[in-house]
């Protein structure tokens, strides 16, 4: 839980401010969030520089799509290949289908990466999470 407390304040405090970023933490972060979400079938990895967690990933899988709901790097490990061997590693395991996800609309530098490895943008999504805060999304898909 260090890692995500350590990853999201610097991802998204400058993007959607440190209350929603509190809020998002213990409403969608928790260890109890993410412990019904593994129950319910998403599948969480960590990932490690020198056995030292540096990131983390998850995903949820039908049929038709492959849904990438989280990819967090620390930043002191970006711009060393891991988004891309990840992507490759995404890419490969949904072969045959869509890989889908979302991505808040001010966040530049991860819509600049999700182009640049070919998704496209689909869709637009506004969901209320609650305490007056608002999820504001783009949907971007991949078929692999």
């Amino acid at each position: 839980m260090d890692l995500i407390q350590r990853i999201w304040p610097e991802v998204f405090e400058p993007i959607i401010g440190a209350a929603q970023v509190n809020y998002m933490l213990a409403h969608y972060q928790s260890l109890e969030v993410i412990t019904k979400e593994i129950q319910a079938g998403a599948v969480y990895l960590i990932l490690e520089e020198e056995g030292r967690p540096v990131g983390y990933t998850a995903y949820e899988e039908t049929d038709a799509q492959l849904y990438l709901s989280k990819l967090y790097l620390d930043h002191m490990t970006r711009g060393k290949g891991y988004a891309s061997a990840v992507f490759d590693w995404y890419e490969t395991l949904a072969a045959g289908k869509t890989l889908h996800l979302n991505v808040n609309k001010d966040n530049q530098q991860a819509i600049a990466v999700y182009e640049h490895r070919g998704f496209v943008k689909v869709g637009e999504r506004v969901a209320d999470i609650g305490a007056g805060f608002v999820m504001d999304d783009y949907i971007f898909e991949k078929r692999c």
